[in-house]
C-alpha cells in the first residue's frame, strides 16, 4: 500500500517508515498538515495515518494569526481527515497519543467508542493509538492504528 504519513514529531515518523516497511508498505512521511495536503493533490494514497494534535502553521495564518496562535498545538487531525477524504484517500485514521484526561481534542477521540465514520466515501477512524517500544522511548504502534482496518 501506499501511505500517507502526518506527525510532528520526528520519532512518530522513524517509527512509522520502519513500521511500514516491515509490512512491505511504502510511506510518505510528513511533519507539515499544509505540505501532506498539496502530496494527496498530486499523488495516489491507499491510506492516511494523521496525529491528531499538530503545532499552527504559518502557511495557514494572517498576521494576527501569527501572532496569537503560530507553533500552538491545534487539533489538526479532524479537519485534515476531512480533507483527505474529499482529495480520495480511502481509508484515514487519526491517531492520538495524548491522554484523554489531559486534552479536550483528545478526550472527544472517545465518543467515536472504536467506529469508523464515512466522509465522502472514505472510511474514518479516530483513535487513541496504541504505543510501542522504538528507538528513543515508546512511539505510536503505526501497524496496529492501521490494523484497524482489518
Amino acid at each position: 500500500m501506499r501511505i500517507l504519513l502526518v506527525d510532528d514529531s520526528i520519532h512518530h515518523r522513524r517509527a512509522a517508515v520502519k513500521q511500514m516497511a516491515a509490512l512491505g508498505h511504502t510511506v510518505a512521511v510528513f511533519n507539515s498538515y499544509v505540505e501532506s495536503i498539496e502530496a494527496a493533490r498530486q499523488e495516489k494514497f491507499d491510506v492516511a495515518l494523521i496525529d491528531l494534535l499538530m503545532p499552527a502553521e504559518s502557511q495557514t495564518l494572517g498576521q494576527e494569526g501569527m501572532a496569537q496562535h503560530f507553533g500552538v498545538e491545534m487539533a489538526v487531525g479532524y479537519p485534515l481527515a476531512i480533507k483527505l477524504a474529499t482529495l480520495g484517500i480511502p481509508r484515514i485514521a487519526v491517531a492520538t497519543d495524548t491522554n484523554h484526561h489531559n486534552h479536550p481534542a483528545s478526550a472527544a477521540v472517545d465518543w467515536f467508542a472504536g467506529a469508523s465514520v464515512m466522509i465522502n466515501g472514505a472510511e474514518v477512524r479516530f483513535i487513541h493509538s496504541p504505543m510501542c517500544q522504538g528507538d528513543k522511548g515508546m512511539v505510536k504502534d503505526w501497524a496496529q492504528v492501521l490494523s484497524q482496518f482489518g
